[in-house]
């Protein structure tokens, strides 16, 4: 069964390859077209992370570097925006920037689309806050990994898919690792997580490097990814 609101977090290494942006363009304005509602935040991925290693050499503050990589975000953010309504969408005109703007733009379009907010938080954690903020209650977490993993695959190839897992269960996994600077937010953080539990909040991760993973989410499917929900 589908839902009539999704706030879909797009990684910010979706907008590499042009292709793939137009694929989910595509299914974005399917989905509208069926009357979903859609809150869309992009990630600022390799634009972001480019800014804040020149930021470091430059010997910025992590607050700068964070700046840094809000403006990339909101880049990817603008150009989807253009993109959907060069072909004939219905978006909000302008990157959300607060979530009162936000709020505003829900009711004016139902499709909003929004980079970070400020220093300090991943865009994931900006997904739970504007998902919360619009009432919505499952995010679609298109990521650079197919799923959450006990450890990260990239540097543990023995390292074994969670399926489906508890907020509480998640936040175990997060323990072992917490740094957050700018630029390295792990796939999903603890701040993230306690907004999804306080508020009931679900996420499914999906592939973000393959379109049809959204699709299938979209449609209602549950197998697909990794889910984590309150309880």
């Amino acid at each position: 069964m589908t839902v009539d609101s999704i706030t879909i977090k797009m990684s910010g290494r979706i907008f590499n390859s042009v292709d793939i942006i137009s694929r989910y363009i595509d299914i974005i304005l399917a989905a509208k077209e069926r009357g979903m509602r859609l809150a869309i935040v992009t990630g600022g991925g390799d634009t972001a992370r480019r800014y804040i290693e020149a930021g470091r050499q430059l010997s910025l503050s992590e607050a700068a570097n964070d700046m840094l990589g809000i403006g990339a975000s909101r880049l990817n953010a603008l150009l989807l925006i253009y993109a959907i309504n060069a072909r004939g969408g219905t978006v909000h005109p302008r990157v959300v920037t607060s979530l009162e703007e936000a709020g505003e733009a829900w009711l004016d379009s139902g499709l909003v689309v929004m980079g970070g907010l400020q220093p300090g938080q991943s865009t994931t954690m900006v997904s739970t806050l504007v998902s919360e903020y619009l009432g919505i209650r499952k995010i679609l977490n298109c990521a650079n990994v197919d799923g959450l993993y006990e450890s990260d695959p990239a540097k543990d190839p023995k390292a074994k898919k969670i399926r489906r897992a508890t907020i509480d269960e998640a936040e175990k996994i997060l323990e072992r690792s917490a740094e957050v600077v700018a630029g390295t937010y792990e796939l999903i953080d603890r701040w993230a997580l306690s907004i999804m539990k306080r508020s009931g909040i679900s996420m499914q991760i999906i592939d973000g490097r393959s379109p049809e993973m959204l699709e299938a989410a979209l449609s209602g499917r549950d197998d697909v990814g990794s889910i984590i929900v309150p309880w």
